[in-house]
């Protein structure tokens, strides 16, 4: 309680103080205190992970660079304010109060909310000064004042300061960061709600660490599983005369709610993630899955309710949603775990999400994402729920039996073409060299480009973006786009090939597309992008720009490509844009992203880059992309 009220004071102290400046003065202080916000929202974690992390103790690297990217520039722009606009508007005695009062309220709102959830990211434990905003109590939790401690409810509401300013502060910056600060995506798309995020991810005994470095996990595989487990240890028997483990361990399987499902996901936590005893050790909610539910356009975050069974001698691969200690049956969410010995550092961890979910990405602790995806997720073979003791068939080294997905996804396409993938996290890009990062927006995927005239499927049910040109079933120059599973049935005149000039060579580079984190990636990716000086180079130093595009990914739960190809293009002009109704939201998973460039016959293509600040390039040298003569 002490916590709340503190901070309750600061915000009525802040808003008084900017009240007695006048409604001039607040006026100007609301806006640079709305300008900074946002900005130290959208870049606080790229300074926490390049410019603090690695000279301070990561887990407040957080807390600092969202103070310092906040507080400084705040104190610098008022000086600069203060010293170039000297004469204060002159209103009325009531105007000035009130107005100022209001412009106060929200600058108080602003400043006390950053600065709150800045305090609250510092690596104090589940509680500050009395406040915890989730009840992390695990089973090793010692009796107060002689009474033990009750599981705590997974699904209990947070607590939340007075009036809520670390929230309304958060929801204004990423409001302003998807709208006037806007690049091709939000900060809420990575981060839908910051709050819970780390207050799960902080509210840890001391021993565990809350910052990993980027990329230090990745995503072995997904699956449905049809269960998880309570589980109740062996227990000796209370017979006279009894001895041993008269009464074995049992699970009891619990299924998904009414319009849920359960998907295991298998993490791989890589060397960089170990703290600084060289242990990865971390509490179940530090993970968290990013998506979009059905029928909504925002996304959503859940998090994990299960982990695999730590009893790596038992048959099944089960997933421990609750744990039986000392009589009481504990959630494993708050519980200090590890990997299992035998699994190389790998853990597999159970959501419970809508049916129809979409995932964007995973996250771990503060810093480590990794992109999912379920569309090639292999479905668990369901046992007998009744005798969960007895293995299911085929069961082998303590991991479920799988069978297969199947994919459809080439099916509209006609016999005889070269075979195309679908963009997944498991796509293997090619090898590449230089600086640049993600901020380069594209990598090319292995094996996977070629050259080619075709379209990546017939169309016959496409509408005209724009001035299309049509020769018989070429697409000259244009935009179309269409609904995949209309194709088979349309009525339009068939669009099957690019017109490529006797001269040219078309060059259809399948590409996946790359995604920033930071506030500062996402604004030179959209620099990168805007300008979309995509190159190939041949293996005698010609360049050769990008002269078309198309993709095919879910945009409201309906399959749509959508193509571009301008033929005479030269430079940024001629008509290569945006996607008109295919956004970088929904090139995350399940998708086909093409470049085209004409070449002339014999050129060997041996490098791509994308330009502008990033200078890393895919080496092609090993593609054997070589035009037809």
């Amino acid at each position: 309680m002490i916590f709340k009220l503190l901070f309750l004071l600061l915000l009525v102290g802040v808003a008084f103080f900017q009240s007695t400046q006048g409604l001039f003065s607040a006026l100007i202080m609301m806006v640079l205190a709305l300008s900074c916000a946002a900005g130290a929202i959208g870049s606080h974690e790229w300074v926490a992970v390049h410019w603090v992390a690695p000279y301070l103790r990561p887990d407040y690297a957080y807390s600092v660079a969202l103070a310092v990217s906040f507080g400084i520039p705040l104190v610098l722009l008022r000086l600069v304010a203060d010293k170039f606009i000297t004469r204060a508007c002159m209103l009325p005695l009531w105007v000035d109060r009130i107005g100022g009062g209001l412009c106060g309220l929200v600058t108080a709102f602003l400043v006390v909310g950053v600065m709150s959830h800045a305090v609250q990211n510092l690596p104090f434990g589940p509680s500050i000064i009395g406040f915890a905003r989730v009840d992390a109590t695990n089973s090793n939790a010692l009796p107060i004042d002689g009474v033990e401690a009750t599981p705590p409810d997974p699904d209990a509401p947070q607590q939340n300061l007075i009036l809520e300013p670390d929230r309304i502060a958060l929801n204004v910056g990423s409001m302003m960061l998807a709208g006037v600060f806007s690049g091709t995506h939000s900060f809420i798309d990575d981060h839908p709600d910051l709050v819970q995020t780390s207050a799960w991810v902080n509210a840890v005994p001391t021993q565990v660490s809350r910052f990993v470095k980027p990329e230090s996990i990745s995503i072995v595989r997904t699956q449905t599983v049809p269960f998880v487990y309570d589980f109740k240890p062996a227990k000796q028997s209370t017979r006279r005369g009894g001895g041993g483990d008269s009464i074995p361990a049992t699970y009891d399987p619990i299924d998904p709610a009414a319009g849920k499902e359960f998907h295991m996901v298998r993490v791989k936590l890589k060397n960089t993630a170990r703290d600084k005893h060289s242990s990865h050790i971390f509490t179940l909610r530090q993970f968290r899955i990013v998506g979009q539910n059905p029928q909504q356009n925002h996304m959503t975050q859940y998090l994990p309710i299960a982990i695999q069974d730590a009893d790596s001698t038992q048959t099944i691969n089960r997933h421990i949603r609750k744990k039986e200690t000392n009589g009481k049956d504990w959630p494993v969410i708050n519980e200090t775990l590890s990997p299992r010995p035998d699994n190389n550092s790998e853990v597999e961890i159970v959501f419970e999400l809508p049916i129809g979910f979409q995932p964007s990405h995973l996250a771990y602790k503060r810093g480590a994402f990794a992109d999912v995806s379920f569309d090639n997720e292999a479905e668990h073979e369901i046992p007998d729920r009744h005798n969960t003791n007895a293995p299911p068939p085929s069961t082998a080294n303590n991991v479920a039996p799988v069978k297969p997905a199947s994919n459809n996804s080439n099916s509209t396409r006609r016999r005889g073409r070269r075979k195309r993938g679908n963009n997944s996290t498991s796509d293997a890009a090619v090898p590449n060299s230089g600086r640049g990062g993600n901020v380069r927006g594209f990598t090319a995927n292995q094996g996977k480009s070629f050259f080619g005239s075709q379209l990546p499927m017939t169309l016959t049910a496409y509408r005209k973006l724009k001035d299309v040109e049509l020769s018989g079933d070429k697409l000259v120059n244009g935009h179309l786009y269409g609904v995949v599973s209309e194709q088979d049935g349309g009525t339009k005149p068939v669009v099957d090939n690019f017109d490529v000039p006797d001269d040219k060579r078309l060059l259809q580079l399948n590409t996946t597309r790359l995604h920033t984190r930071s506030g500062l990636g996402k604004a030179l990716d959209f620099a990168s992008r805007t300008v979309q000086n995509y190159l190939v180079e041949d293996d005698r130093g010609n360049k050769y720009q990008m002269c078309g595009k198309y993709a095919i990914t879910t945009v409201n739960g309906q399959r749509i490509i959508e193509v571009q190809y301008f033929k005479d293009q030269f430079g940024s002009i001629g008509g290569v844009g945006a996607f008109d109704k295919i956004k970088d939201a929904h090139l995350k998973k399940n998708y086909e992203l093409g470049l085209l460039f004409l070449v002339p016959p014999g050129a060997k293509i041996v490098r791509f880059s994308t330009g502008g600040a990033a200078t890393r390039a895919d080496d092609l040298s090993g593609e054997d992309l070589i035009a037809p003569k």
